[in-house]
């Protein structure tokens, strides 16, 4: 990886870092403001939904301590450098959903058997409809931003934060049927954050595990078109694109002239790779291969 690349690639992962350090904060404050007045309550709705936010919060951790690795330049050891360590990070904050979720189920669990009504008040909807708008907006916003920045990491968390905001509605739904004389739905409102939550982690491990197995990314039929636009390129094929968003590494295969000299050919090479570079975004890398026509008599 050259300088020019890294140089790019940390711009990027700055960015990235911001936006997480941003969610992370609106976690913790959603977390407090939920969790404990859900407590006072008694509402188990809210403090599972506190409690979804508390692991988010926790995953946002994770994520910053997964990009600050992936940020790092390449080594002797690492040669294409750490930018593996971004679908990683992703799969962490999975794991963190994951582990909330059997915490839901728990506390639903003893309900079931231990009832209790919780005590609903004008406070409960005004702390749930805030969190319910902050998530909504957060989500927004972390969804425009991963796409900027190509970044896994935050598409990931992007879906987390939308989680969220359904877990949120769950809990107003409950808090309803609870004032109306329903306090069992309080208990189901838990069990469909629960849901969602497995849900959610189930598609972040599905997106991740198509980068760790190296899936295809990318428009290839795209960067093969813009390797033809170069002039002296004759053709192009067995385009192939792998990596992690923004950060992809492209090789392919261009033919040019048979007579055309070995350094006019370097130099065709060389065009061909900066305007993929240009052209398509979220190129770490390009590697060409040069070969000659067949020339047809």
């Amino acid at each position: 990886m050259d300088q020019q690349t890294f140089g790019a690639g940390h711009v990027r992962y700055r960015g990235i870092q911001r936006v997480l350090l941003l969610v992370l904060l609106v976690d913790i404050a959603l977390a407090t403001g939920k969790g404990i007045y859900g407590l006072l309550t008694g509402s188990l709705g809210m403090v599972a939904d506190g409690l979804h936010s508390a692991m988010h919060a926790s995953a946002g951790v994770v994520g910053l301590i997964g990009i600050y690795l992936a940020s790092r330049p390449p080594d002797p050891q690492h040669p294409y450098g750490y930018e593996r360590y971004e679908p990683l990070a992703a799969m962490g904050i999975a794991v963190v959903m994951i582990v909330a979720v059997l915490e839901i189920l728990e506390r639903a669990w003893s309900r079931i058997w231990s009832p209790v009504t919780p005590s609903v008040t004008g406070l409960s909807f005004a702390i749930m409809l805030a969190a319910t708008a902050t998530t909504l907006t957060l989500a927004a916003w972390e969804r425009r931003r991963s796409k900027e920045l190509s970044s896994s990491i935050l598409n990931a968390d992007a879906s987390r934060v939308a989680s969220d905001t359904l877990a949120s509605v769950s809990v107003i739904i409950g808090l309803i049927a609870v004032d109306l004389g329903y306090p069992f739905v309080d208990t189901m409102a838990s069990l469909a954050i629960a849901a969602v939550i497995a849900w959610t982690a189930w598609g972040i491990v599905q997106g991740v595990s198509s980068v760790l197995t190296d899936a295809a990314v990318g428009d290839v039929e795209r960067i093969a078109k813009v390797a033809c636009s170069v002039e002296g390129v004759k053709g192009c094929h067995q385009v192939r694109a792998r990596g992690v968003a923004g950060m992809v590494r492209v090789d392919l295969h261009i033919t040019v002239a048979p007579d055309m000299r070995v350094d006019e050919a370097h130099k065709v090479a060389e065009i061909v790779e900066q305007r993929v570079r240009d052209r398509v975004g979220g190129i770490a890398e390009v590697l060409v291969h040069v070969g000659a026509a067949t020339l047809h008599t």
